[in-house]
Order: structure tokens, then sequence, then C-alpha cells
């Protein structure tokens, strides 16, 4: 929950020359990085109007340019006599043909961040079928994180055959997107070949680099990928926080 202590903060930027913009815009600014950053919880209630104008010390007419601003980015809801909320973190997932983190947020007005957690060449063991190898073939087996508004929303655990993807971690680390760095290594475009969704009760790792309860349930998509002529790039299997996202089956995108 944001403090009064917040509130003088960006009162005092939005106020500043260095805002260089509108106060409005300022002030939109502010809240938005709170939000983002998860300093507001989804659902959490922000002070009232007035409150909130005579802690940013402008008008009320200033303050709701900037929580129009919010609203139509899809940050905050506004109802009628309740007040206004930041917008519940609840993500739809479209499974389809070309299935993209980014684009798929890109949809709701959410952006993720991307964060490799490790990389660790292996033998395609597990991954073996899906990839089509042989068992003992080496992978570059990548373990990935999303971040929505501040809340990990996702694990995922990646296998790319090598050497064809032997310098992918660098790339993802670099570009923090699996779908550009297969561009650089020349897979200019990959669809969806199979994808399994299941549940399951996360193990005390997951939980904490998830920041959930161990009794809440995660989805698990376990996935393959193929390039153009239908070889396979990559196998993996995506964890998703079950409060977070809800997966949507879309038909088959050209």
């Amino acid at each position: 929950m944001l403090k009064d202590d917040d509130f003088r903060t960006a009162s005092n930027a939005a106020g500043s020359p260095e805002a260089g913009g509108a106060r409005w815009q300022a002030i939109a600014a502010q809240l938005r990085a709170d939000i983002l950053a998860g300093r507001v919880a989804p659902g959490e209630r922000l002070p009232n109007e007035k409150t909130l104008a005579g802690r940013f010390e402008v008008h009320r007419h200033t303050l709701r340019q900037a929580v129009q601003a919010l609203v139509r980015e899809g940050h905050l809801d506004v109802r009628q006599g309740s007040g206004t909320f930041v917008r519940e973190l609840v993500l739809d997932y479209a499974l389809q043909r070309r299935t993209r983190l980014t684009e798929n947020l890109a949809r709701m007005g959410e952006t993720a961040g991307r964060e490799l957690l490790s990389h660790r060449a292996a033998a395609a063991g597990e991954w073996a079928s899906a990839l089509r190898v042989p068992a003992r073939s080496k992978v570059v087996v990548l373990e990935m994180r999303a971040v929505v508004r501040g809340r990990p929303v996702s694990l995922s655990t990646g296998a790319f055959p090598s050497p064809r993807f032997a310098g992918i971690a660098a790339l993802v680390e670099r570009h923090g997107s699996v779908t550009k760095s297969l561009a650089e290594l020349g897979v200019v475009d990959y669809t969806r070949a199979r994808s399994v969704v299941s549940t399951r009760l996360p193990t005390q790792g997951e939980a904490d680099a998830l920041a959930r309860p161990l009794t809440q349930p995660v989805l698990v998509v376990q996935y393959a990928n193929v390039d153009r002529e239908g070889v396979p790039v990559e196998a993996a299997t995506t964890l998703f926080a079950a409060d977070a996202v809800q997966l949507v089956v879309e038909p088959d995108a050209t």
C-alpha cells in the first residue's frame, strides 16, 4: 500500500521543473511506476480524489486527467460510487499456433519483464522426444521468469538443441526475449507444434520464485515449437501462477 511519504515524493516530482510536461503527466507517471513496481497491489483502492489532489497539491481536474490516462492504459478501474482501484492482474494467455508472451500481454496493455534465472548445457534426456534428437545429444537449458507489474507470473524451463542454438543464453540475457534471440540465430518465425495443459501444486522453490503459497496451484503448459521447416527449435515447460493467468484456446493464427 502507498504511504503518505510516497505521495509527498510524487507531489514534489509533479510540481518540479524537472517534470518537463504537464503536472497530470508527472502524476500519471508516478502512479504508473508505483503500480508496475507492485507498491500498490492489484485490487487495492486508491485514496479518494480530494485526498489525492491534496497530497499532490493539484486541482481535482488535474488529478482526474492523470487517473483517466491510467484508466485508458488499463492500469486503473473507476467504479461509480466505490472509488478508483488498481486493476486486478488476471492475464489472458492465448494458446494458438503462434503463441508469444509479449503479444499476449500487449493486447491487454501490459508488458512483461523477462529474467534469465539460469542456463546450462545438458543432455537432451527428457526433452529428446519433443526435440526429435537422441537422448544423449546436447541442449542448452534456460530457466526464465516473467514479471508483470512487479509480480512474477510465470516460470519457464526450455531446452534448445545444440550446437544450432549454443549461443542463445547470451542473446536472451541481452534481449529479454526468446523470439528476438531465435531471430538473431536465423529462426525468423516459429509455431507451436503441441501444447499439453495440466495443473498441480508447486514445489517450494517454484512457490518462492512465483511469490505464491505452496497451497496455490500452478497451471502447467508443456509445449514444443518448430521452425518453418517443421524442425523443433524448443521444448519447454511453463508454470503460470493460477491467480494471475487464465489460458485461452484460440483459433489458429495465420
